[in-house]
């Protein structure tokens, strides 16, 4: 029996990509790969492009659909090529594809530019649209109001016909999984933080605030680029890691306490289900995905003038949240809803995820 085939196209090598191969090649299918980092390089750029060109023609005919994880650049030619060609595309949009952020100079929407044109093209010739959150689709207002980022496919392109489905990512509970005893006052966020934009982004200034309102606890920070500046002046109470390893993060969740994710802008943190999984109990910021991840599981604060309220929170008797966020997790993040988009898709099922 012949496997099924299709065509995947990503500018990033992210967990929740990698995951997606496994699924589809759990499904029983043959995945083309097409990696495409982005370069700011001319020559890399049109190389890029030419390489795009050249891979899809290759694959395309063969493939019964494609897929692009995140909308940019290297997905314009493979979604022509399958429009031309009678093949389904499906863009996943990760985030920085349905936001405009000033502050933080973030998103493919922040300039009216050949960029924007690209991203929008890609939107129109589509023929779905996944996001892992709704507010992706239908933007966040919290975020709007109190931190002036823009959201929101729909209300970027208002006109859209494109079907945009919520399809959340999907986490493996049975590796993200603890049975040690938590180390009692500790918590951990976990970024890849390589310039200043990012530490933004993520909100690891609230974090640091919170680690020097609280000597008593023990902080940790995993994933940055351990020379970095604004890590110049941080409290004795404060760990830092470079980038870790999956089994790494893992005994990390493992004996921290509670988890933070302070970050701006976030469809559906990765990190933080994975954390919550390991039974962290949670406290993240209200935007985008964070507050339906976390529930009535942790704490869902405001903005990053609530210092006081997360360290009364930290200091309370929480040791029941932790099983609770892992059953949070298991019960709204199953495999068997994003493997049945993927396999509407490939039925050319017009489907509501």
């Amino acid at each position: 029996m012949s496997l099924r085939k299709v065509t995947l196209v990503t500018n990033q090598k992210n967990t929740f990509v990698i995951k997606d191969i496994a699924l589809l090649e759990q499904m029983g299918c043959h995945v083309f790969i097409i990696y495409s980092p982005s370069y700011k390089d001319p020559f890399r750029f049109f190389w890029n492009r030419l390489r795009e060109l050249v891979l899809s023609l290759y694959y395309l005919p063969k493939s019964e659909a494609l897929f692009t994880w995140f909308n940019d650049y290297h997905c314009f030619i493979p979604i022509i090529l399958a429009k031309a060609i009678g093949k389904t595309s499906t863009i996943i949009v990760g985030g920085y594809d349905a936001v405009a952020s000033k502050s933080l100079n973030y998103g493919i929407f922040l300039e009216n530019n050949f960029r924007q044109s690209i991203a929008i093209s890609n939107y129109i010739k589509a023929n779905f649209v996944w996001v892992v959150h709704k507010s992706l689709a239908e933007g966040c207002p919290y975020s709007n109001r109190e931190l002036l980022t823009k959201s929101g496919i729909k209300n970027f392109i208002p006109n859209l016909k494109t079907p945009i489905f919520e399809v959340p990512t999907v986490y493996n509970s049975s590796f993200w999984n603890s049975k040690k005893v938590k180390i009692k006052n500790t918590i951990i966020t976990v970024a890849n933080i390589s310039d200043k934009r990012t530490f933004e982004r993520k909100g690891i200034s609230v974090f640091i605030g919170l680690a020097k309102l609280l000597p008593n606890f023990k902080f940790t920070i995993a994933g940055v680029q351990l020379n970095l500046t604004v890590f110049d002046s941080i409290p004795k109470n404060l760990t830092l890691l470079g980038k870790q390893t999956k089994d790494q993060l893992k005994e990390l969740y493992a004996k921290n306490q509670y988890y933070f994710q302070g970050s701006k802008i976030e469809g559906l943190p990765n990190v933080l289900c994975e954390a919550m999984l390991c039974e962290c109990i949670p406290i993240g910021r209200k935007v985008f995905g964070i507050p339906d991840v976390i529930g009535n599981t942790g704490l869902v604060f405001n903005s990053s003038q609530e210092l006081k309220k997360i360290s009364t929170f930290l200091e309370q008797d929480n040791k029941n949240l932790g099983r609770m966020a892992r059953n949070r997790i298991i019960d709204n993040y199953p495999i068997k809803r994003r493997k049945k988009a993927f396999e509407n898709v490939l039925s050319k099922i017009n489907y509501n995820a």
